[in-house]
């Protein structure tokens, strides 16, 4: 299970990130998006999160500032949760993720970005665990609508770090701060953030985290962007699994 470590950082700078972190999460929007930021900081999903899979069940838990996925249940071993975040030309999306490979022989977790309910997928990066004759694969996929797309190796347990960010019809795609894909591709408005947990049925358990998550307009954003994750960084920069 996770956990966290205390950082010892001198107080002021840590008032200080955390007051940075306040005003990106709080303050208006520069343009038609909202800024959209969640790190699950309560009981359960907050109102401005919907169910998307009515067949589908999960076992999930909301705590310590992490939404936990568990195991699913009901006819469909897949669900997902899905928010508004208003209409996006520009935008940087990032999440802070983790995984344990557990007994599932399958497991998946996506975060995405879309146009409308029906479809029209915009970008999204995804860890996908297969077992293939006894072995446990790891990918890690990042996927532009229209665009390119890029499947690498992923490493196994930990928290790591997805983003996507759209400037001037270019996408760029980083996996742990490391670019792995760039290029051109739809420019349909991103309106939707999702976030897509698969595996198997029970008795198998899935051991899925997702500890942050925000999308905010870019490039007049970035200042705030980079002050607000910041700030997360002290929190969980020493989070393990």
């Amino acid at each position: 299970m996770p956990w966290r470590h205390v950082l010892n950082w001198p107080a002021q700078l840590t008032a200080i990130h955390a007051v940075l972190l306040l005003l990106f999460a709080l303050s208006p929007a520069t343009g038609a998006g909202q800024r959209f930021f969640d790190d699950f900081d309560g009981e359960d999903l907050g109102s401005h999160w919907s169910i998307g899979n009515p067949k589908g069940g999960w076992i999930y838990s909301v705590h310590d500032s992490l939404l936990d996925v568990h195991g699913f249940a009901g006819f469909s071993a897949s669900q997902w949760i899905y928010a508004h975040v208003g209409a996006y030309e520009d935008f940087d999306l990032r999440a802070h993720v983790g995984w344990v490979e557990g007994d599932s022989p399958f497991q998946s977790l996506s975060v995405q970005l879309f146009n409308n309910l029906q479809g029209g997928f915009v970008a999204g990066m995804t860890y996908r665990l297969e077992r293939l004759d006894g072995r446990a694969r790891t990918t890690i996929t990042a996927d532009i609508a229209e665009g390119p797309r890029v499947d690498m190796s992923g490493p196994a347990d930990g928290f790591h770090h997805f983003r996507i960010s759209r400037e001037a019809s270019q996408f760029t795609a980083y996996f742990d701060g490391q670019k792995i894909l760039q290029g051109n591709g739809t420019s349909a408005d991103a309106v939707y953030i999702r976030l897509l947990f698969r595996g198997r049925l029970q008795p198998a358990s899935t051991q899925l985290y997702v500890d942050s998550v925000g999308v905010v307009p870019e490039p007049s954003a970035a200042v705030l962007v980079a002050s607000g994750l910041a700030a997360l960084a002290l929190r969980r920069n020493g989070r393990h699994l």
